[in-house]
This record gives structure tokens, C-alpha cells and sequence, in this order.
């Protein structure tokens, strides 16, 4: 059966498609999974053929790694190419970083180069400097990156502690100044949680990023810590887990109803699954609608998708709950 048959059959929800199509990155080498590359990308592959494939976004890999790939390129063809997110390095100062990005872009060149139209890598997800970014820094990012087409999103490591609000605001205001003085645009990318309690943002830090984002016009990308469609307590991690669901209504109802701080970590907060409403041409969170081409439109422009070390657990959750 051809994907576009899979995506007309799988329900009469039509609103879940432009929510959910490609939403979903496979991170599965990261933690908490922490699979070996071996046994991530053959997940990939196998998961490119699943009945809800519409759902996979890219696999992400470090830059550094993609000559690791190498043996895995016949899992794929041209009519079912490996798409990738690239992750960037890590670094600590300007010297580093720059030596660094052009050694992964080099790698992503010369990858591309081996093999075609097999492999589509598309974006770049590059952690900054721990530290409020450098305009300059930036410029020089976005001027080697976009000379591979790729869209690239900025992680700004700000540790969790009384100065993170401002931290984020004026690195967001940074990544704004950047894209109003270039024809190339940069996003932002957030994390969310990890595998610790202490690693999650609560809600109104979320929310705070969110409407940052909305308010700067900024693209974005989530990461870590949404592994469940909705809010909840996880023993796992002793703490409760952001839903990914919440997220992405929460960005797409903001930037539709130019919401204020206190509703938008409401929605973040929310762990009722009955205050979000699936119906055939619009999705609802109480009483606030957006209809399936708005969805569509913020998807492809401004809320783009979320890394996850697991297809399957955000799948059978949906499933639990009666939303898939």
C-alpha cells in the first residue's frame, strides 16, 4: 500500500494529519534509549514501512558521526531516502565553535556527496556557546550553513537557575536581531527535559519560550522529555512529563490568538485529555480552535517537530487515549 493510500485510510480525523505528519524525529541513539547506531537506524528503516510512517520526521544523528552510517545505506533508495537531522558539536568559545561547524558541514558535504539522492539531510540542530549568543557568531552560522541548504535551529545551553528567563529572552532577542539584518533565517530549538527530574522545564518556562518565539517570529523545534501526548506524572522520572500534544496546541493556539502567559501554561499544564477536542477540520482546546489548513500552515512555517527516542511509546499513547 502507498503512503498517500495509508494516510487516506488511517482514521477520518483529518485535523490529526497536518498535526501529526512528520512530527515525530527518531532519536533513538540518545538518551533515555540510548540504542546503538546498529540497532537505531535499522529501527528507522523498519519504521519507514509501518502503517503510520506519515508520523516519522528525520533520523537524528551527530554530524560527527555520519560516516557511521555508511554500511546502513542500502536500508534506503531514492524513493525511500534517510532523512537526517544533523546534531552540531558542542563547544565552549568562538575559536572552537567555528572550527567545528565547518568540520561538520564538511561531513555532511562529503556525506551527501557519496550518496545522492538517498540521503536528505535537512537541518541542522547547533548547540551555542553556554552563554548568551554572539551576533557575530551567529552571522558566521548561518552564512556556512546556509551554503548547504540547511535549515538550522539554535540550542542555547542556559543552565536552570534565577537567571534562565532572562538568558532565554536575550538570546531570543539575538537569534531575532540576526534574522531581521539576513535573508537567512534562524530557529530555535528547546529542551524541554531529559532523564533526570531536575532537567525538566516546568510549565511556565515552556510557556515563556513559546511566546518568546511567537512574539520574535521564530521557527521551532522541541527535544527531550516528550515522550507521552499529554502531561503526567512518570514514576520513571519522579517528576511530571510535558506532553507533546500540549506543546504543540499550546504554540500553534498562541500564535493564532496571540494568547497571554497565564493561558498558555495552562494548556502546558493541562493533563485532562478530554480539554482537547480531535474533530475531522479543526483541533480545540477549550473552546480555542484552529482548523487543519492553520495547523498546516504553522507546522510547515513556525512549530516544526520534537526529537524522541522512541516511535512506538508516543504512538501507543495516542492510542490509549483514543486520539489515533
Amino acid at each position: 500500500m502507498k503512503l498517500d493510500d495509508r494516510i487516506d485510510n488511517f482514521n477520518q480525523n483529518t485535523s490529526l494529519y497536518p498535526f501529526l505528519n512528520q512530527l515525530i524525529d527518531y532519536a533513538g541513539i540518545f538518551p533515555p534509549t540510548s540504542l546503538t547506531l546498529d540497532e537505531a537506524i535499522r529501527n528507522y528503516a523498519s519504521y519507514q514501512l509501518d502503517k503510520d510512517s506519515w508520523m516519522l520526521g528525520p533520523f537524528i544523528v551527530q554530524a560527527s558521526r555520519l560516516d557511521e552510517l555508511d554500511p546502513y545505506i542500502t536500508l534506503f533508495s531514492n524513493e525511500r531516502p534517510l532523512t537526517i537531522s544533523a546534531v552540531g558539536t558542542k563547544t565552549s568559545n568562538p575559536t572552537e565553535h567555528h572550527k567545528s561547524l565547518l568540520a561538520d558541514l564538511k561531513k555532511i558535504d562529503l556525506f551527501r556527496e557519496r550518496h545522492g539522492q538517498v540521503v536528505q539531510i535537512t537541518t541542522l540542530e547547533m548547540p551555542l556557546l553556554p552563554n548568551i549568543p554572539d551576533l557575530n557568531l551567529l552571522n558566521t552560522t548561518s552564512k556556512e550553513t546556509v551554503k548547504l541548504g540547511l535549515q538550522t535551529y539554535c540550542e542555547v545551553p542556559a543552565p536552570l537557575n534565577a537567571e534562565w528567563e532572562k538568558t532565554l529572552h536575550k538570546s531570543l532577542d539575538v537569534i531575532a536581531a540576526h534574522n531581521s539584518e539576513s535573508s537567512v533565517t534562524l530557529g530555535f530549538k528547546l529542551r524541554t527535559g531529559g532523564v533526570t527530574a531536575d532537567a525538566f522545564l516546568n510549565p511556565r518556562q515552556v510557556a515563556l519560550a513559546i511566546k518568546g518565539c511567537c512574539d520574535r517570529n521564530l521557527a521551532m523545534k522541541f527535544t527531550a522529555g516528550l515522550h507521552h501526548p499529554i502531561r503526567m506524572y512518570r514514576e520513571e522520572i519522579g517528576a511530571k512529563m510535558h506532553g507533546f500534544i500540549n506543546v504543540f496546541v499550546a504554540g500553534m493556539l498562541t500564535h493564532l490568538h496571540h494568547l497571554d502567559l497565564p493561558t498558555i501554561e495552562k494548556i502546558l499544564a493541562d493533563e485532562e485529555v478530554s480539554n482537547f477536542t480531535f474533530h475531522p477540520n479543526e483541533i480545540s482546546w477549550c473552546g480555542l480552535k484552529m482548523t487543519s489548513n492553520e495547523i498546516k500552515n504553522l507546522r510547515d512555517s513556525v512549530l516544526r517537530s520534537y526529537g524522541c527516542c522512541s516511535f512506538d511509546e508516543p504512538r501507543e499513547d495516542m492510542k490509549a487515549l483514543d486520539i489515533l
